[in-house]
């Protein structure tokens, strides 16, 4: 018996297959925008964390990327002095090139030297006011301050740093930090701060103690 048209059962069932498939597209939907966002905040705190790893991989100030000395600051911590007369630090070693005071270079106030591309920066202070947007919906703030740097204390032949005591100061130390937070700054929801990396650096001269080139 030839047959034209749908059945009441087979209609039925149809509709329920439609609404069940209507019903799973928005959350397919949302879980899709879920996970946009969720690579986005990686994206975000994975170049954050890259940021901070350059850091450490850059000299100490501005200074240090012309000299090689230990540079001299407005410290007052006696445990840390290091001038043109003794010539030498707790740290430092007797040799060519050695990490020295021999020269009366100074530590630089906190400033960008005008690198606008966080790929040109040379020094830790570039860092200093930098912000970069990931996404259009996540931003990288970058601020560097001068640690009060009586926080290193002395005690026969060790010296020993409490950076849980460190508090910044805008006199030019031996310790810079930086810190460096994600905040989400898109249109739904208030603006807030995801996560921040934060990197201490010393002053101790040359980055490096030797360097050779490939043959």
């Amino acid at each position: 018996m030839r047959r034209d048209a749908f059945t009441l059962i087979e209609l039925i069932i149809t509709i329920v297959i439609m609404a069940g498939i209507f019903s799973v597209i928005p959350k397919i939907l949302s879980a899709t925008s879920r996970s946009d966002r969720f690579e986005a905040q990686q994206e975000a705190l994975m170049q954050a964390l890259s940021l901070t790893n350059l850091a450490a991989h850059l000299a100490w100030d501005a200074n240090n990327s012309d000299h090689l000395d230990i540079l001299q600051t407005q410290s007052t911590n006696s445990a840390l002095e290091c001038n043109t007369t003794i010539r030498f630090r707790r740290g430092s070693y007797i040799g060519a090139n050695g990490r020295m005071c021999t020269q009366p270079y100074t530590a630089s106030a906190l400033q960008n030297d005008g690198e606008t591309d966080y790929t040109a920066y040379d020094d830790i202070d570039d860092f200093d006011g930098s912000d970069i947007n990931v996404s259009g919906r996540y931003g990288i703030r970058s601020r560097v301050t001068y640690l009060d740097d009586s926080i290193i204390t002395e005690s026969a032949d060790r010296l020993t740093i409490d950076l849980s005591a460190a508090t910044a100061t805008t006199a030019t130390t031996n310790i810079k930090k930086l810190k460096t937070t994600v905040r989400y700054t898109g249109k739904r929801g208030k603006p807030r701060n995801l996560g921040s990396f934060t990197y201490f650096s010393t002053n101790i001269g040359q980055i490096s103690l030797a360097n050779r080139s490939w043959q």
